[in-house]
């Protein structure tokens, strides 16, 4: 029989999923260095969550504007 493990929880899940519990008046940004779990983040705070959810990436090495963000 294997050992079930548990899937680490960064300690920034509690509060996203805080932030994101509240009611919509601003978008939410998860930003940071590369390869430090953003994603991996969001996507378990939201999976664990009823939200109906957008994913959008901004990386690319030049700035998204406003227009972009008011695409997604």
């Amino acid at each position: 029989m294997s050992k079930r493990e548990t899937p680490f929880v960064r300690p920034q899940a509690a509060g996203l999923a805080r932030r994101l519990a509240e009611p919509r008046r601003f978008i939410q940004v998860v930003a940071g260095p590369r390869q430090v779990g953003k994603t991996t983040l969001v996507q378990q705070v939201t999976e664990s969550s009823d939200l109906t959810t957008i994913f959008a990436s901004a990386d690319e090495p030049t700035m998204r504007g406003p227009d972009w963000i008011a695409q997604q």
